[in-house]
């Protein structure tokens, strides 16, 4: 009988053992995308009041019409959807956009027949650009919840004037429950030349910086991703003054770009994030980072060979995507479940 029981209590002791080891949480890895794309003058057809727009209408030497506004928008939905597909996902998180006219290309954009299916949401504000051209953001409702969203004005001075430029676009909510901020940018342009156009966008730069700081002064261990068009390079003093970790940092040293202007590639698209995203034991964390140069995003003949396939060759259109290579951040997602659930 003693036997008997003994061989009872250690059958339960085994189960229960058993049943332990199989409630323990597991660890699932997924794959989160943020991307970044300058669209290259991706307006509408209308001639817009106070904001010079007149080469992208009918009329214009470009006879820019709806035909073509449809063209451009399914070349963007189409590198929209080919970043989604990345590491074997479906869809984007979180993707900058800029040289976008208004709200009205947006919504036609997400209303794509390619990319209809993910109900990507918009967040923008017109700007005071004076070719009317603006930042925004598109996310993915099931990765991403807004919390609170403002454009940051930048008035660049030039001369004793100032310098109306595209704002900066702040957004603030969750990531798969993860707080995190997020700024969109694009930097004044090189007009003029380089040399005499990096103080604009060093003043850009220090308005970026004194907005990270006050959140970071506010949780030392906030994460921050900030996306953009710079106009400058990793290794130019602007992005330098940037208190983020620039992953496109060694991309450019290694001679990648995404657009290139005499024979001499740039990097002027990039997305730095924070110290707290490069910790691979957090929820999210850095995983690695593309620019998406496939060769259906590039000149394939001719002295422009290996270019990105831009929209218009001066007024001729030319059947391409942008001027620009988009950009991509890959982040690890780890997800705790229990078997037994």
């Amino acid at each position: 009988m003693k036997k008997i029981v003994k061989y009872i209590v250690v059958c339960i002791l085994i189960l229960r053992q058993n049943e332990n080891a199989f409630s323990q949480p597991t660890t699932i890895v997924q794959k989160r995308i943020i991307s970044f794309y300058n669209c290259e003058n991706f307006y509408d057809t209308i001639d817009q009041k106070n904001i010079i727009d007149e080469e992208f209408t009918p009329n214009s030497t470009k006879a820019y019409n709806s035909r073509l506004f449809q063209l451009k928008r399914q070349q963007i939905a189409k590198t929209i959807f080919e970043l989604g597909k990345q590491e074997e996902q479906d869809g984007i998180s979180l993707m900058g956009l800029v040289e976008i006219e208004n709200k009205i290309v947006l919504e036609a954009l997400v209303k794509d027949p390619l990319i209809q299916k993910y109900h990507y949401q918009i967040i923008h504000f017109d700007s005071k650009d004076y070719r009317g051209i603006d930042v925004a953001l598109l996310y993915h409702p099931e990765h991403f919840k807004p919390y609170q969203y403002k454009p940051i004005s930048l008035s660049i001075k030039n001369h004793q004037t100032d310098f109306p430029t595209r704002d900066i676009l702040y957004v603030k909510g969750q990531l798969d429950q993860e707080w995190i901020h997020i700024l969109v940018n694009h930097w004044p342009s090189r007009r003029g030349g380089s040399r005499d156009s990096e103080k604009r966008r060093f003043w850009a730069s220090e308005v970026a910086r004194n907005f990270i700081d006050s959140l970071q002064n506010s949780d030392r261990g906030a994460k921050i991703l900030m996306m953009g068009d710079f106009n400058d390079n990793p290794t130019d003093a602007s992005l330098l003054n940037i208190p983020l970790k620039n992953p496109f940092y060694e991309l450019f040293k290694k001679g990648y770009g995404s657009l290139a202007f005499n024979d001499q590639w740039n990097l002027f698209d990039q997305i730095l994030m924070s110290e707290s995203l490069f910790a691979p034991e957090n929820t999210l964390s850095y995983y690695k980072s593309v620019i998406y140069n496939k060769n259906n995003r590039a000149e394939l003949h001719g002295r422009y060979r290996g270019y990105p396939k831009r929209t218009w060759s001066g007024d001729q259109y030319n059947a391409g995507y942008s001027d620009h290579f988009p950009v991509s951040i890959i982040l690890k997602l780890k997800i705790a479940e229990n078997p037994l659930k």
